[in-house]
């Protein structure tokens, strides 16, 4: 790709930079039967079948 244009990668710099800062306040707890359904993925992936 070629940028012909260096406002608009400085521009898209800072986009990129608020669009981090924002993402990076984003909080998440999975619920405790999410987690469960995780482990018992985890669990069933790793088991070798008989």
């Amino acid at each position: 790709m070629t940028n012909q244009d260096p406002e608009l990668s400085r521009e898209e710099e800072l986009c990129l930079k608020q669009t981090r800062k924002a993402l990076d306040t984003i909080r998440f707890s999975p619920r405790p039967e999410t987690l469960q359904a995780i482990a018992d993925y985890a669990k069933k992936a790793t088991t070798p079948s008989k």
